[in-house]
């Protein structure tokens, strides 16, 4: 003999969902992991890449926050470089390695925010694995698909930046930066401390 209990279920399930409901409003959600690290800024100076001195600063890794040669390993997100206007070129990871290594990917856009007033990187909007030129003091914004950071992150697959080049030597071939990095996975604020979203 077969019961059914169609009364019982539908007060089953406006009670999970009610459950359901309270949970999230007081937790947030399930799968959310707070940060545990704060946003870095900083400054500094680099090379652009073609001309640079051997082991000469030409790049940043964003989830270290910090500049570095752009060389064979590929384990920078963004290279720096300077056209023939004397215009910044940010270059992806994966127009430098151009096929030749597997990279991960890295998506650019420019905002016309000032570096300070930018706390929170847009989510959308960025072109993936493709140079960006722009004047000196223009906002450019880092979306990283950095797996070997993010490969099992619970709370996202990306990383976050912001960078203004501030000045530029032609003939040097230098350039000074500024930029902040959230390396914590999917969270994409730019305050600082440890970061709420």
């Amino acid at each position: 003999m077969i019961t059914k209990f169609t009364g019982s279920k539908p007060r089953f399930i406006a009670l999970l969902a009610a459950t359901l409901t309270i949970a999230v409003a007081a937790c947030g959600d399930f799968t959310g992991v707070p940060a545990s690290l704060p946003t870095v800024s900083d400054s500094g100076v680099v090379y652009a890449i073609n001309g640079a001195p051997p082991g000469a600063p030409t790049s940043l890794h964003v989830f270290s926050g910090s500049l570095l040669a752009a060389d064979a390993n590929f384990l920078f997100d963004v290279a720096f470089d300077i056209d023939s206007a004397g215009n910044v070129v940010y270059r992806p990871v994966a127009t430098i390695a151009s096929g030749l290594a597997s990279t991960h990917s890295v998506g650019l856009q420019t905002s016309t925010a000032t570096f300070d007033e930018l706390q929170r990187a847009p989510g959308n909007g960025y072109r993936a694995d493709t140079a960006l030129v722009t004047k000196p003091n223009v906002l450019v914004l880092v979306r990283s698909q950095d797996v070997n950071a993010c490969g099992v992150s619970l709370t996202g697959s990306t990383l976050y930046a912001k960078i203004v080049v501030t000045a530029i030597d032609p003939t040097s071939r230098q350039m000074k930066v500024r930029y902040t990095v959230d390396p914590n996975c999917g969270f994409r604020s730019f305050a600082s401390g440890i970061p709420k979203d």
